[in-house]
């Protein structure tokens, strides 16, 4: 039994006329026929009484026509409530990225929500551990992070592979160092400048490519002194920073949004920047996510 035939067996019992029902079902009426019959076979008796010019129903037929109707009820509803839920979940996208978005991403999800209206952007900020975790178990559609300008092996940002990874912009470095620190008050740094420093760096959870690209390592050949206590978020990493703990250097958009007054803020010199990149699972980006890349894209190149 096919939930089609049920279907035109109840127009058929509604409107106790074969030609009428064929013409509301949009089929054929031997077609319709036929299906009917089918389901008669299938009952074991006749469903219909042909015998007089209009037909009626058997007993048999509105024992089944009772619950056909309900069935058909049920099924309806059920999809209907899977649609809308397909349809909302066509429309969220969950976009994460650590500490404050950045200008070009805040810019970017004003103009999207003006563009598709109905979308719903579940925006989440994450620690320095988290935001890997989250994009690899599927907990975010989109991570914005700001990644080594010249790094092409994304497999080791997750140790799982399988990233898309879309550059937007490259961000200029500063220095971040205590207001009180002896450097604080230079127009500029360079990595040998720095090479004495102790460093504040992150748990050994985060990518080790990304936690020395922010170190210097590469321009230092060498990994720096690293603070004992890492930071597993900003606030904690801005903290101990703002302590004399140590410095680190990190995109210039920070000093825009954490502009602390005993903090300060030292364009980096002779070292690439950093590149605002949109990280996601391979083959699995949500066409919404397209849409967001599009206009990220728009505002990068206007900014």
């Amino acid at each position: 039994m096919e939930l089609r035939q049920l279907r035109y067996f109840l127009a058929v019992a509604e409107d106790l006329h074969f030609t009428h029902a064929a013409q509301r079902m949009h089929v054929a009426q031997p077609a319709l026929s036929a299906q009917v019959r089918g389901l008669e076979r299938e009952v074991g008796g006749p469903l219909l009484d042909r015998s007089t010019r209009n037909v009626r129903l058997t007993e048999a037929g509105e024992a089944l026509a009772r619950a056909a109707r309900v069935i058909v009820n049920e099924v309806d509803r059920a999809l209907a409530e899977a649609r809308s839920v397909a349809r909302r979940d066509a429309l969220r996208l969950s976009v994460g990225c650590l500490g404050a978005p950045g200008d070009v991403l805040s810019e970017a999800l004003d103009a999207f929500s003006q563009q598709v209206v109905e979308a719903e952007v579940d925006f989440q900020t994450f620690d320095f551990v988290e935001i890997w975790q989250a994009l690899t178990t599927g907990d975010i559609d989109l991570a914005f992070a700001y990644l080594p300008s010249e790094l092409t092996d994304f497999e080791q940002l997750t140790g799982v592979g399988a990233l898309d990874v879309v550059r937007v912009a490259d961000e200029p470095r500063v220095v971040v160092l205590s207001a009180s620190h002896e450097l604080a008050r230079r127009d500029g740094l360079s990595p040998s400048e720095l090479a004495s420093e102790t460093f504040i760096s992150h748990p050994d959870e985060v990518p080790e490519c990304w936690r020395d690209f922010w170190l210097l390592t590469k321009q230092l050949n060498t990994r720096p002194a690293v603070y004992e206590a890492r930071a597993r978020n900003v606030d904690q990493w801005l903290y101990l920073i703002e302590r004399g703990h140590g410095i680190d250097t990190c995109p210039a958009y920070v000093a825009r949004y954490y502009s602390w007054p005993t903090l300060s803020y030292v364009p980096l010199l002779d070292a690439p920047p950093s590149t605002l990149s949109v990280l996601s699972r391979k083959h699995d980006r949500p066409p919404l996510a397209e849409a967001l890349l599009n206009v990220v894209g728009e505002v990068a190149s206007a900014t």
